[in-house]
């Protein structure tokens, strides 16, 4: 079983050779100065015509630091997610470690993970952390998830499940089961409860993601429905994935007007009450889709963006993962 503690690595959304925080009660803190003044049968022939992304109506954002980076780029946070206590852990890719924060900023406890990836709290309340998210693990096939307590004073990681690719994005559906995206492979591996992988789903998903681009990244889930960022994809694109029937993928949305304008290089999205999604980019704009009418809007032009979370203590609120180590808040603000 390969060892998922200590390989320095490129992370998957590098382009060219490069590649929180506080805990609740400092996103509270933060928050409240921000809120005060101052598709079925084959994929390819079924893959429905869907019109491109169309200017929609956003709401202002207020954008401010949350914890800036101690060391440009080495600091590069690639995914960020909340324990049951509300803490947040953020993914260091070239550190190898995951990290949690306290309220100072400071780091309290550090989880050697080779090239980590998303962040999630599973349903038994342990912390999942996919691992080897990086092309050179993904194509020796040495990525996975592991998973340990976050409560304790020394966590102690163990592997759930090994032998995958480039393991980045992941998910949890309502019956338990966790949805990993394979960005080298560019699929999405289903994972049952007790650790073995759903090989004919996850064929089934590949194939359909075949027909839509390249680049299975970022992953969440609204009921039935799985949606994926293609990383690679030239007109950024988030594919709707039924877990009933992954072989009928369709569009979701389109999030450039034209072929290799931005926004591009969509990464990890969230998804907020109404069913809204909120994408970041590696080119750095910070995005907010409909997937039901196929259209998105600019919230805010950034530095390259890797990761997005709701704040727990505010759903107007998300935290931003940078390439460059930053941690920002992006509030919403009222219309």
């Amino acid at each position: 079983m390969p060892d998922p503690r200590s390989e320095a690595a490129v992370p998957q959304s590098d382009r060219g050779g490069r590649r929180l925080a506080p805990a609740a009660a400092v996103l509270l803190a933060v928050t409240a100065a921000l809120a005060g003044p101052g598709a079925g049968g084959s994929a390819a022939a079924d893959t429905p015509e869907t019109a491109p992304a169309a200017a929609v109506s956003c709401p202002s954002v207020k954008m401010r630091m949350a914890i800036p980076t101690r060391a440009p780029l080495l600091d590069w946070s690639e995914n960020l997610g909340f324990d049951g206590g509300g803490n947040v852990w953020i993914a260091r890719s070239l550190r190898n470690v995951v990290e949690r924060f306290d309220r100072d900023g400071h780091v309290v406890t550090s989880v050697p993970v080779t090239s980590p990836g998303a962040v999630r709290i599973g349903p038994d309340g342990l912390l999942y952390v996919t691992f080897g998210n990086s092309p050179i693990a993904g194509a020796a096939r040495r990525g996975g998830v592991l998973r340990f307590d976050p409560s304790a004073d020394s966590p102690q990681p163990e592997v759930f499940v090994s032998g995958l690719g480039q393991a980045n994005g992941a998910v949890f559906d309502g019956d338990g089961n966790l949805y990993v995206a394979d960005t080298g492979s560019n699929t999405v591996v289903r994972i049952h409860r007790d650790g073995t992988i759903d090989t004919d789903w996850t064929e089934r998903a590949r194939t359909a993601l075949a027909a839509q681009g390249p680049g299975a990244d970022g992953i969440v889930v609204a009921g039935n429905t799985l949606y994926v960022t293609l990383l690679e994809s030239p007109t950024g694109r988030v594919v709707a994935l039924p877990i009933d029937d992954p072989g009928r993928a369709s569009v979701a949305v389109d999030l450039a007007a034209a072929p290799l304008s931005t926004p591009l290089l969509p990464d990890d999205l969230a998804i907020a009450a109404g069913g809204l999604l909120y994408i970041a980019t590696g080119t750095g704009q910070f995005v907010r889709a409909d997937p039901l009418t196929h259209t998105s809007c600019l919230l805010t032009t950034d530095q390259p963006i890797t990761s997005v979370t709701i704040s727990p203590t505010d759903a107007s609120t998300f935290i931003l993962g940078t390439e460059g180590g930053d941690v920002l808040l992006a509030h919403l603000l009222a219309s």
